[in-house]
């Protein structure tokens, strides 16, 4: 592994990046705010366990094949466009003229929070290139084998930023608790939600293929 004071830099890098607004964080705060601290914090946890993926594929060399192919990372996009049009229009119409107390309005589930999580980060070929070109900066290939130095600052990015996104979450809820206490203004903060993923799905699918 790096030098001490280049995994400190490294941290801080992180930390800083962790908190620049972005599609990630616009789904963060808006889950917070109008869904409570469970649902964001799931979804932080979320982007995180993207990490299972996106780091092996990253130490083996996979995100420059995939950065060289402009039809998988079409196809990426596309898909996770999908989704989060999908998502976005179906909390809008589960928020659309239900009132708090109606048997038929649920809250988010822990498993669709997580599952929106992952799927928004695994599904934004930029996440993967970043990392591509982010971390081989902190990388010394008299340090050991590059690979495992990859996979290695890749979890330890991955475990930063959720500490940071996770306080981000906490916050994020404790501002919808002050206004939950209007029913009507928790179901617009959903309909926003919904508008957010609607327009983060736009964003994917009119994204211009990474290279050009």
């Amino acid at each position: 592994m790096p030098e001490s004071s280049t995994i400190v830099a490294f941290i801080g890098a992180v930390v800083v990046l962790s908190v620049t607004p972005g599609p990630d964080m616009a789904l963060l705060v808006t889950r917070g705010i109008s869904q409570g601290r469970k649902a964001a914090c799931l979804t932080a946890l979320g982007f995180a366990l993207a990490g299972v993926v996106q780091l092996p594929l990253l130490a083996l060399g996979a995100a420059a094949v995939i950065q060289s192919s402009p039809l998988a990372l079409d196809a990426i996009r596309y898909v996770g466009a999908a989704y989060l049009l999908w998502r976005g229009v179906h909390l809008i119409r589960n928020a659309s003229g239900v009132s708090m107390n109606a048997p038929g309005r649920r809250p988010a589930t822990a498993l669709w929070a997580l599952r929106d999580g992952v799927i928004a980060s695994l599904t934004n070929p930029k996440g993967m290139i970043f990392l591509l070109a982010f971390l081989p900066q902190f990388i010394d290939p008299a340090e050991g084998p590059v690979g495992l130095q990859l996979f290695l600052l890749g979890l330890l990015m991955k475990s930063t930023a959720l500490i940071v996104e996770s306080g981000i979450a906490i916050a994020a809820a404790r501002v919808g608790s002050l206004v939950a206490r209007a029913p009507e203004t928790v179901i617009w903060l959903e309909r926003v939600s919904g508008v957010v993923l609607i327009g983060l799905g736009l964003r994917l699918a009119a994204m211009e293929r990474l290279g050009r």
